[in-house]
């Protein structure tokens, strides 16, 4: 099963100058729970986001760029996101995240790649430059939500939603 797990704004904002817009630190903790173990796709800017190669987990990065290519032996760099969710495949026993950017969901989405959507609804309206696409409601149907509020730990209010594919 491939799933997508991203954060988005009330306006569809994931992120800003390549930098989440905002700090959600229970929303690290449920991606780092989730996601531990277990093998993540995304595009070239995402993982160059990252702080450093996230720990106890395999990253496939998505590029055109064929000479591009990253010194770690938990990375792999593959062109088209079709040949990234095959090569995902072959790691037996792990689940498969797609965490971004903007264009990886659009074309997961789109594709129909994605059985599973976890949507972290940041409630505020924010300025940006990447975007999540709009999901379908005949597409995707609601499973769960959980509120969390705005805190010390958590710069603005927000719900986890599990989102599954609909047919």
């Amino acid at each position: 099963m491939v799933s997508l797990i991203v954060a988005a704004s009330e306006n569809n904002v994931i992120g800003k100058d390549g930098k989440l817009p905002w700090r959600l630190k229970d929303d690290m903790q449920f991606f780092k729970k989730l996601t531990t173990s277990h093998v993540l796709i995304m595009g070239r800017k995402t993982f160059e986001s990252l702080p450093k190669v996230l720990p106890n987990r395999v990253h496939i990065i998505v590029s055109r760029d064929k000479n591009y290519d990253v010194a770690d032996e938990n990375c792999y760099v593959i062109n088209i996101l079709d040949e990234a969710i095959d090569f995902a495949r072959t790691f037996l026993g792990k689940q498969i995240f797609i965490i971004g950017g903007g264009s990886i969901y659009e074309q997961a989405i789109k594709k129909k790649a994605v059985n599973k959507i976890y949507l972290t609804r940041v409630k505020a309206y924010i300025e940006g430059d990447a975007f999540f696409p709009e999901i379908s409601p005949k597409d995707w149907k609601e499973v769960t939500r959980t509120s969390f509020p705005q805190n010390e730990n958590n710069e603005f209010p927000f719900d986890i939603i599990e989102y599954e594919r609909v047919g």
